[in-house]
Formats: C-alpha cells, structure tokens, sequence
C-alpha cells in the first residue's frame, strides 16, 4: 500500500507563535520575548526540543526545552489555525534539520 509522506517546514517566527499559542491555552508561561535563534534536539533526551531565544532589545539570551510531543501539537494547533489540511488518521512527528524545524506527516493511502 502506497504511503503519502509530507513535510512542512516552519519559520523561526511560526515556531514563535505556534510554542506562544499552545502555552497560552495550556495556562503556561509562554515563551520568553525573542527571536527564535536555534531549534536542536537534546542530545541527553531525544524526547525533547531546545529552542535558543534572544531578545535583541534586552540583548539576552535564553534556551527553553519542550518535549517533542508539546512542539508537536503547537505545530498542529498552527496548522488549523492557518488552513492548513492535514489528515486526522495520518501519523505526525517532528523533525529538526540543519536547525529547521518539520512537521512530517504519513499517511497510507
């Protein structure tokens, strides 16, 4: 059986809003003001994402983890925010390359 397999790539400003709006909804501390500078895999605990934040008009900096499945459904929540068709039955996952952040999407067609 064929598998569709789609990859949507997210800004470093997309990743900002989708981590802000899921947090706000969730009633936890968003994400400190910034710029999304880097998104890396923790390589102690694949489970989880860093997301390195700086803040231009303060000039700090700030590393804030999230678990995988949390970057996950932001990216999700963004997507039908935005219009964006996904699959309810397709399986999803997040991928980091070369510092982008993918949401993948498989599904059996």
């Amino acid at each position: 059986m064929p598998i569709e397999d789609r990859r949507i790539v997210f800004s470093s400003e997309e990743v900002y809003k989708a981590l802000y709006a899921l947090s706000v909804k969730k009633d936890m501390p968003p994400p400190p003001p910034g710029v999304v500078r880097m998104v890396s895999e923790n390589t102690k605990n694949p489970a989880e994402i860093i997301v390195k934040l700086e803040d231009p008009s303060r000039h700090k900096a700030e590393a804030v983890e999230y678990s995988r499945d949390f970057l996950a459904a932001s990216l999700l929540m963004f997507c039908r925010g935005a219009g964006i068709p996904l699959p309810k039955s397709g399986q999803k996952s997040v991928m980091i390359n070369d510092g982008e952040v993918i949401l993948r999407v498989q599904k059996k067609i």
